[in-house]
């Protein structure tokens, strides 16, 4: 077994394997495409004989976290020969994968399970959930009248960018998307119509990608950054009354459509969606913006991390009345006031990505420590939901 980056010489061996592993057939226009995205990503490959049997892409991505970017490795594309399954070949290629994200310094890193179980054995951990509706057309939200416009068409990317950024840095674990990502990924050729919503002043607060066939409205994305600009865009689908039966949407699992309905009975779903994993503890919470304090906060924090052994071990952390933070790896069990904590690198993930409070993970028992330490977590991490439009 040989572990290797793959070139573009390795290009069509690459996507035979994902065609056959994921069930889909381009055409060649679509795998030239691809093949100018093939380079943007770090491919590594296993193989045994000169074949190519195993693969796994690392996508370089950014990431809010608390309206700060971090560098992210979006782990894509995982697939096997079936001649060669059963062999922990994607075990290696995942192990390898930490070492270059640890090494390109990708403090985080995401992906999209075909086995929640499967990527926890490697230090994944569930960071979001996102809400599925299907609307009948008949409880749709109530018409209102707004002092902005719609405006439908094409408008510049620049302009959708401006809306999506102001929402997405509202929310952990969303993209920060460049222009290649908006093309490739988001306003691909042929899929969505466009409908922007401009406030009185004619700044834009808002927007809408969709598809109208078959009697359905699909919103593909939706991004409204006030309350006018919800209810204008949601005015504008209702007016598709007499061309629709029903409506479908994702969004953020707090969101309250619902409520907001004179028929709230509605289908709702919640549909737990992508993974994250702290890459390396000390590069990503020396990024961390903690939450303003009272007091200073000191604490010995233990990290379980079989697959990256430069997180293993107990780490020393500080964080300022500022929120900023110091941490280090240090010999001892605690510290004097005996306030340590002790967690697994899929819980630190989880809990620093605001998915799931400290409290509540002391009470599940994935955090062993005192209740101080714990209370002093729950003090400096700040609140804010998880959140993702996209996929890879």
């Amino acid at each position: 077994m040989d572990i290797r980056k793959l070139t573009t010489d390795d290009y069509e061996d690459s996507i035979a394997l994902s065609q056959y592993a994921f069930q889909y057939v381009l055409t060649e226009e679509k795998k030239e495409k691809r093949r100018s995205q093939f380079n943007a990503q770090d491919t590594w490959g296993v193989y045994e004989g000169g074949q190519l049997g195993a693969k796994l892409h690392i996508v370089p991505f950014e990431t809010y976290i608390h309206e700060k970017a971090f560098a992210m490795g979006g782990i894509a594309g995982v697939a096997t020969w079936p001649e060669y399954r059963r062999k922990g070949w994607v075990a290696s290629l995942l192990r390898h994968a930490l070492k270059e994200m640890n090494r390109n310094k990708q403090s985080i890193s995401f992906l999209h399970p075909f086995s929640f179980g499967f990527y926890r054995k490697y230090g994944w951990e569930a960071y979001i959930e996102y809400k599925k509706y299907r609307v009948p057309v008949t409880h749709l939200p109530a018409k209102k009248e707004t002092p902005g416009a719609i405006r439908r068409g094409e408008p510049e990317l620049e302009l959708l960018d401006r809306i999506y950024q102001a929402y997405a840095s509202r929310f952990n674990g969303t993209l920060v998307r460049d222009r290649n990502w908006w093309e490739y990924s988001v306003l691909t050729e042929g899929t969505s119509q466009k409908a922007v919503y401009y406030d009185a002043a004619k700044q834009p607060q808002g927007y809408v990608l969709y598809e109208v066939k078959d009697r359905k409205f699909t919103i593909d994305e939706m991004v409204c950054l006030n309350e006018e600009a919800k209810q204008g865009l949601w005015t504008f689908i209702a007016n598709h009354d007499s061309m629709i039966e029903e409506v479908t949407l994702q969004a953020p699992a707090s969101d309250d459509l619902a409520f907001r309905l004179d028929n709230p009975r509605i289908q709702q779903e919640i549909v737990p969606y992508f993974m994250a994993r702290i890459v390396s503890v000390e590069q990503f919470v020396s990024q961390y913006p903690f939450a303003d304090l009272d007091s200073p906060i000191r604490l010995m924090l233990q990290v379980q991390d079989e697959h990256a052994p430069w997180n293993e071990g107990v780490w020393e952390l500080n964080i300022a009345l500022n929120g900023t933070a110091s941490i280090w790896k240090s010999s001892a069990e605690t510290n004097a006031d005996g306030q340590d904590v002790k967690v697994s690198i899929q819980t630190l993930t989880t809990m620093l990505l605001g998915y799931k409070r400290p409290s509540e993970l002391l009470a599940m028992g994935r955090i062993e420590g005192n209740t101080e330490s714990v209370a002093a977590l729950e003090r400096a991490i700040p609140n804010r939901e998880t959140y993702l439009l996209d996929f890879f």
